[in-house]
C-alpha cells in the first residue's frame, strides 16, 4: 500500500493504530492562498531555505509527554496550548509527505488535539516555518498569519491533506513574534524552523566569543 495507489481512498485518522481503506477517488486539493503584505512565502522546504535556517530539534523530548514550548537555546517558541511529542513517523502518527514538500518522511512531531495554536517567540525572527499534516485522512484548509507585535506581516492559507500531504508553511523578508495557526481539524507540526535578522545574528556571535573567550582566560 503507497499513498500514490489510486484504486482505494484512505479514512480515518493519523493516531489510529491501523490505516483503513475506501474504493473512493481521491478529491482534488484546493488552490494556495496567500496574501502578500510585508514578506514572502516559502512553498517547499528547498536547499536555500534549509541551509539558510536553524531547525529546533525535538527528536529528544519524551514520548507521548506534552510540552508548553520548545527551545535550542537561541530561540524558544511558546505554545498557547500544550503539544504532545509523537513519532517519529509512523509512531503513532501514521503518515507525513516526502521531499519536495517536505524535509523528511519520517519526522518526530508535535500534536496538538485543538484546530488552532499560537506560538509566541522569545526574539523577532527573519525567517520562521513549520511543516503541518492534519490528522483526519482529508483536504483540509489551514491558515497560518505570521505577526510582528499587532501587525500582520503575512498570512498563508494552504490546503493540506492528511494521508501523506504534510506541507509547509513558512514565511521570509519580514520580522515575526508570533504565529496563528487555525484549521478546520487537529493537527501536528514538525520540522520547526528559524532565521535571526542579519544584526542578532552578528551579536549572538559576539557574545559567543566573549563566552569563550572569558571561559579561557579563567
Amino acid at each position: 500500500m503507497t499513498p500514490n495507489d489510486q484504486a482505494t481512498w484512505h479514512v480515518g485518522h493519523n493516531t489510529d493504530a491501523e490505516l483503513q481503506e475506501l474504493p473512493l477517488s481521491e478529491p482534488a486539493p484546493a488552490a494556495d492562498q496567500i496574501s502578500v503584505l510585508a514578506a514572502d512565502p516559502i512553498m517547499n522546504p528547498d536547499e536555500a531555505y534549509l541551509a539558510n535556517t536553524t531547525k529546533i530539534d525535538i527528536s529528544g523530548l519524551t514520548f507521548s509527554a506534552s510540552y508548553d514550548s520548545i527551545s535550542d537555546g537561541v530561540l524558544t517558541v511558546t505554545f498557547s496550548d500544550a503539544l504532545q511529542k509523537l513519532g517519529p513517523v509512523p509512531t503513532s502518527w501514521q503518515t507525513w509527505s516526502s521531499p519536495p514538500f517536505s524535509e523528511d518522511p519520517n519526522p518526530d512531531v508535535l500534536y496538538s488535539p485543538q484546530n488552532s495554536l499560537t506560538m509566541e517567540l522569545s526574539r523577532e525572527v527573519s525567517v520562521f516555518g513549520f511543516e503541518l499534516e492534519p490528522g483526519p485522512f482529508d483536504e483540509i484548509e489551514y491558515t497560518a498569519e505570521f505577526f510582528r507585535g499587532d501587525t500582520l506581516v503575512e498570512s498563508v492559507t494552504r490546503s493540506i491533506n492528511g494521508f501523506y500531504g504534510a506541507r509547509l508553511l513558512a514565511v521570509e523578508g519580514g520580522r515575526i513574534d508570533r504565529v496563528v495557526v487555525t484549521g478546520g481539524a487537529d493537527f501536528a507540526i514538525a520540522q520547526v524552523r528559524y532565521e535571526l535578522p542579519l544584526i542578532l545574528m552578528w551579536l549572538a556571535v559576539v557574545l559567543l566569543l566573549v563566552l569563550i573567550l572569558a571561559l579561557i582566560l579563567l
